[in-house]
């Protein structure tokens, strides 16, 4: 049985509290430790009083300012560096600890309920911080008893690689950087009327979709919000992030994720001051300069475009192909910029390979999808690619 750890990131980012409770009530991790080691202690209880229901509080395990477990009733305490000692008030509680060798795991093992071991692999959060075990070793430790069912990799762990560190003898997995990172394939609503983009958004998510852009231009705030009601906890079940295209001003609703800025829309920089960390903020782009500029003020995530003519979109920027792509990806490298940005604008399944290899973080897809005779299949084959 594969059992899947999370780990906060060291900063808060958007919909932070929501995407933790939506993972440990949906299944998708069975604990979640916060870890924020630059918190004060008053920074630590605002956040961890975000946290109202007790079955998420009884999954979470705290690394910084222990005592605040036995104050906020949360299930878990975790040792390390910072906080290497086990007090005796803390022995009903879940206790893991943070092991960087085999001699550290025979110290802890029989004390703990889990440990860490890391860094399995190069750490995607932390730069510099390498694999210290070949698989070998690792096989070894298994074969030897060293290492059994309580030890949890760590460090550069992903999605496509638990196969390989299952069959060396892992079952259990902690990630951070993989696990907070947006997902590759976003879907982003056709034109339709509220039935029938709800009817797609179920079938995108039942088959692993989970990032859905909500884009209704020609519907009311009423409209929007209607369908928005019943995708939020949609969304939520399946782990998805919604957002919202254009419409900034929904955003005190709490049913959206972030929102999508045109060229056209609020200005960048204007956004960020509403959306801070709380909302994810992507914008649209077409140029280098688009970029550059919409990197500055602060977005998240860029959807550039279009790879080629759509009919989705009225007034279309110069079409970029994979030249296009090609180009501003030489350009971010130069500049030493690393950012998310989806490939959008009349991409078919054929254009998937050759767009991944030139560098894209992702797509953004809408009648791609919908208008597949087995959408199954199509979107099985945009999340393999991606």
């Amino acid at each position: 049985m594969r059992r899947l750890i999370g780990i906060t990131p060291e900063y808060d980012v958007f919909c932070e509290h929501r995407r933790i409770s939506n993972l440990v009530l949906s299944g998708g991790v069975e604990y979640f430790h916060i870890r924020k080691p630059y918190f004060t202690e008053e920074q630590m209880r605002e956040y961890l009083l975000k946290f109202d229901n007790p079955r998420v509080k009884q999954r979470l395990s705290l690394h910084d300012y222990h005592h605040l477990a036995l104050e906020f009733d949360l299930g878990g305490i975790h040792l390390n560096k910072r906080n290497p000692i086990l007090k005796e008030e803390f022995k009903n509680k879940r206790i893991s600890v943070s092991c960087h060798s085999l001699e550290e795991i025979k110290k802890w093992k029989e004390n703990a309920d889990y440990c860490f071991l890391s860094p399995i692999f190069d750490s995607i959060s932390k730069q510099g911080y390498t694999s210290k075990f070949s698989s070998i070793d690792l096989q070894q430790g298994f074969n030897n008893g060293i290492l059994d069912n309580k030890i949890v990799a760590l460090g550069g762990v992903t999605y496509d690689n638990i196969k390989d560190l299952q069959n060396i003898g892992f079952s259990s997995f902690a990630m951070l950087g993989e696990l907070w990172q947006l997902p590759k394939t976003m879907f982003i609503t056709p034109n339709k009327d509220s039935k029938n983009i709800i009817k797609d958004c179920e079938q995108v998510l039942q088959h692993g979709i989970r990032f859905i852009q909500l884009r209704m231009k020609e519907a009311s705030n009423d409209e929007v919000i209607e369908v928005a009601n019943y995708l939020r906890p949609l969304c939520n079940r399946y782990c998805a992030l919604l957002t919202v295209d254009d419409r900034i001003d929904l955003l005190h609703t709490n049913l959206f994720d972030g929102v999508h800025l045109g060229k056209n829309d609020m200005p960048i920089k204007e956004a960020k001051k509403i959306t801070s960390n709380r909302f994810l903020l992507g914008a649209t782009c077409n140029t280098i300069e688009d970029i550059l500029q919409a990197i500055k003020h602060g977005a998240d995530y860029l959807g550039i475009g279009p790879y080629r003519f759509t009919t989705t979109k009225k007034n279309l920027s110069p079409i970029l192909g994979l030249e296009g792509y090609k180009n501003i990806i030489e350009r971010l490298n130069k500049e030493n910029i690393n950012i998310p940005f989806y490939a959008i604008g009349g991409i078919d399944i054929e254009d998937l390979v050759p767009l991944k290899q030139t560098g894209v973080y992702g797509v953004a897809l809408s009648g791609t999808i919908t208008n597949a005779l087995d959408k199954q299949k199509t979107i099985k084959t945009i999340i393999k690619t991606f």
